[in-house]
């Protein structure tokens, strides 16, 4: 039986170092897309950014393995499907025990961000958790593809309107061995999303987990106010809350007639 790649590795994003800063370049497809857009997902955004940010955050705290503390995206523009997303991540501050990176996301030759995004990691408490001594980051070259939406090839679920969740999986784990990040942030986004009338782009997502997702499921709570959602995400295998979320929702952009006719 052939190995199942990691969801997140499917999300094609290459990664290279610039400096003291990390750059990641990825082509935004349908499968990435709020469902009725061609917005690319706040989701596949926040996990692009969590990735480039951890890969930082991994190279100046190694051996300790870090977990993300919040992240942060807003979407200023949103990549459509089609457009080469480039983000650049730097650190700008390093303690002895948090580092907070910045980064920002552009499309094609821009240099007017699309999206930016503020990260912070802290080092995981588990002292069992530490990579091994000759571990080195690896910078990915080979990209994949998803081969189905990312909701469905995460097998996150809504439920009752305002409710969703994704199971834990092992090609959805993070470094400690909980749910990612990035998946976290899919299923705070399918709930809010959830109470929208109309496919809906979550404008800002912020994330402050509170614990690792070590069991799972990953359950989401949503409730609206206004524009704005608030998001208990709770490990219900583990039965407490493990992060919390707040979202802003707005319209997707429909296809434009160039997307639709495939330009």
């Amino acid at each position: 039986m052939p190995a199942v790649s990691h969801i997140v590795s499917e999300l094609g994003l290459a990664i290279a170092l610039d400096g003291p800063k990390l750059v990641g370049r990825a082509t935004v497809v349908p499968e990435m897309c709020v469902p009725g857009s061609v917005a690319v997902r706040t989701s596949v955004l926040a996990t692009w950014v969590d990735v480039l940010t951890g890969t930082l955050c991994i190279r100046a705290m190694a051996p300790r393995i870090p977990v993300t503390l919040d992240l942060e995206v807003q979407v200023l523009n949103p990549p459509a499907a089609g457009d080469t997303v480039t983000i650049e991540a730097d650190i700008v501050k390093q303690g002895r025990t948090v580092l907070v990176s910045e980064a920002r996301a552009y499309v094609g030759g821009s240099r007017t961000p699309a999206a930016f995004a503020v990260t912070s990691f802290i080092a995981s408490p588990d002292p069992s958790h530490v990579f091994p001594p000759d571990f080195r980051p690896p910078l990915r070259l080979n990209v994949g593809r998803l081969s189905a939406p990312l909701a469905e090839r995460a097998q996150c679920a809504v439920g009752t309107p305002g409710t969703a969740e994704v199971p834990r999986r092992n090609d959805g784990l993070n470094s400690a061995g909980g749910i990612q990040g990035g998946l976290v942030a899919l299923v705070a986004e399918e709930a809010a999303a959830s109470l929208a009338d109309e496919p809906a782009l979550l404008r800002f997502l912020n994330l402050r987990y509170l614990r690792p997702f070590a069991v799972g499921p990953a359950r989401a709570t949503a409730e609206r106010h206004g524009d704005t959602c608030l998001v208990h995400l709770t490990d219900a295998g583990a039965g407490r809350l493990s992060a919390i979320a707040t979202a802003q929702l707005a319209d997707a952009p429909e296809a434009s007639e160039e997307h639709a006719a495939g330009g």
